[in-house]
């Protein structure tokens, strides 16, 4: 059976999943099905679980397997709400430590272009002010410049310290959620995500002119790549608007964007706890007299748990095996 007579044959039953979850992602959630569509719900569920595991191994059209993945994530999420809906901390819980990975997972094309936009720009940015230091003025905004010039003096005193890499964290908070807030018009997000690469680009241009390396870094990575991976996911989250609204077959683009938006919110509020950590980090630790090997240390140790936390794979979640959990 080819991809087109296959796409036939189960079309019927995608349509009536992506009808019931339609439905159930409005105001009243599960209150707006009826009888017949929540009994229905779990056998369509099934059914499309299956389906994406033979489309896995039949190597049908990424743009296929990517909706049905989509598809089943959020019937599974429909399922497990009737389960935990009653008790809302347990539901927190599972949000963060398995439903937002496994969305991260099953977007991560999304969250790799905002990450390699970001580091296009920052590049880029690098070279130009490397070769012209006066092209500095053209990523770095002029509430800036004050934080360019304590930097280069290498001034490392509490406050000074406290007060840049803080302009430099509500920076990037902001630069975060507008990117998920403008990402279904695509190409602001795009311009978010090169901007802010290139701003760290040119200060780091800016840093290896003056030999500033050895204090700028340090003073950046502990919280910075806690930072940075949320604004990374949050950009990835504008991605996933965008491309539900340019690419929405199989599906019109109304509906596509419908489960687009769950996912892409789903993104955006995981990326809560990062922010957290960053502020905590930048308020607790960032002023402390340490080392750079320590602060070295530091920034690599809670990377390396921030992403593992984000994509080990969750092979199973609250006891259902989840077919798209692994990145698709």
């Amino acid at each position: 059976m080819n991809e087109r007579e296959f796409a036939a044959k189960k079309r019927e039953d995608w349509d009536k999943l992506a009808s019931i979850v339609l439905r159930a992602n409005g105001k009243t959630g599960l209150k707006s099905l009826h009888r017949e569509e929540i009994l229905a719900l779990g056998s369509l569920y099934r059914r499309a679980s299956s389906d994406l595991s033979r489309a896995r191994t039949q190597a049908i059209s990424p743009d296929l397997e990517a909706h049905l993945n989509g598809l089943v994530g959020q019937a599974h999420a429909l399922l497990y709400e009737a389960e935990t809906s009653s008790q809302p901390l347990k539901a927190v819980c599972d949000f963060y430590l398995f439903e937002f990975p496994l969305v991260l997972q099953r977007r991560w094309r999304a969250f790799v272009a905002a990450f390699a936009i970001t580091l296009f720009g920052g590049l880029l940015a690098y070279w130009l002010v490397s070769t012209q230091p006066s092209n500095s003025d053209l990523f770095i905004p002029a509430s800036f410049r004050s934080s360019v010039d304590v930097w280069k003096s290498k001034n490392t005193s509490e406050s000074a310290h406290l007060e840049q890499s803080g302009m430099l964290m509500t920076h990037n908070l902001e630069v975060g959620l507008t990117a998920f807030a403008l990402g279904i018009a695509l190409v602001p997000d795009v311009s978010l995500m090169f901007t802010n690469g290139a701003m760290v680009g040119a200060l780091s241009a800016i840093m290896t002119q003056v030999h500033g390396h050895s204090t700028f870094w340090p003073g950046i990575l502990p919280h910075g790549i806690a930072e940075l991976t949320a604004i990374f996911i949050c950009g990835g989250a504008g991605f996933v608007l965008a491309a539900a609204l340019i690419l929405p077959a199989p599906f019109s683009r109304q509906d596509a964007l419908r489960m687009a938006a769950a996912d892409a919110v789903k993104m955006a509020l995981g990326t809560i706890p990062l922010f957290i950590f960053a502020g905590m980090i930048e308020g607790m630790f960032s002023h402390l007299d340490t080392t750079a090997a320590f602060r070295y240390t530091f920034a690599a140790v809670n990377g390396v748990a921030w992403y593992l936390y984000l994509f080990l794979p969750r092979s199973r979640f609250r006891g259902v095996t989840l077919v798209g959990a692994t990145p698709g």
